[in-house]
C-alpha cells in the first residue's frame, strides 16, 4: 500500500498549527531575574519551567537561558550542568552562547584557555552581530591578540559594524 505524498509546505503549516505557543517567553522571564537581588522562588521556578518547555520544543535561545539557571541565577551554581546546554545553544547559532564560550575559553575559570578557540567563538558570535564579540575582535585586531596579526583596518570595520548595530537598536526604540 502506497501512502499519499504530502506537500512539504503542508507539513510546515501543520507543524506550526500544532506547535505550542512558546514565543520566546523564556528570555522575557529570565532577564528580570538576572537583575533581581533575591528573586522569588516561585517566579524562578515558573521561569525555569517555561525555559525547559521552550528548550524541549527546540528553541535554542531557551536552551541558553536554561543554562543560566545553573550559572548563578537565584544562587544555583552547577557549571557541569550548564556547559553542555551552552554548547548546544552555541552550535545552534545563539550568539550569546557563542560569546560566552569565547569569553570562558579566553579567560574564564570554567573552560581550558585557548586563544585561537576563543577567537573562533568570538567570530561566530560576531556573525550574529553580538556587540561584545565585535568589540573583543576589534581590540584583538588593534593589539594583535588572540593569535591575530595587528590589522587597524579590520578593527575599523568591526567598530563601524558596532556603530551600525547601535544605530539600529536606537532606531528600533526601547523594545527593539
Amino acid at each position: 500500500m502506497r501512502l499519499p505524498l504530502i506537500h512539504p509546505l503542508l507539513l510546515v503549516v501543520a507543524s506550526l498549527a500544532t506547535a505550542p505557543a512558546l514565543a520566546g517567553e523564556c528570555r522575557d522571564l529570565v532577564r528580570p531575574l538576572l537583575l533581581a537581588k533575591a528573586p522569588d522562588a516561585a517566579t524562578v521556578a515558573a521561569a525555569r519551567a517555561r525555559c525547559q518547555a521552550e528548550s524541549a520544543a527546540g528553541d535554542a535561545d531557551a536552551t541558553y537561558q536554561l543554562a543560566l539557571f545553573s550559572l548563578g541565577l537565584a544562587g544555583h551554581w552547577d557549571p557541569e550542568a550548564a556547559i553542555p546546554l551552552v554548547r548546544q545553544a552555541a552550535a545552534a547559532g545563539v550568539s550569546e552562547a557563542q560569546y560566552w564560550l569565547g569569553w570562558q575559553t579566553e579567560s574564564g575559570p570554567l573552560l581550558p584557555h585557548d586563544a585561537v578557540a576563543a577567537r573562533g567563538w568570538y567570530e561566530r558570535a560576531a556573525v550574529g552581530r553580538h556587540r561584545l564579540a565585535l568589540e573583543r575582535l576589534a581590540r584583538a585586531y588593534e593589539a594583535g591578540e588572540l593569535g591575530l596579526t595587528p590589522d587597524p583596518q579590520a578593527a575599523l570595520r568591526l567598530r563601524a559594524e558596532i556603530r551600525r548595530c547601535a544605530e539600529e537598536q536606537a532606531a528600533a526604540g526601547p523594545a527593539g
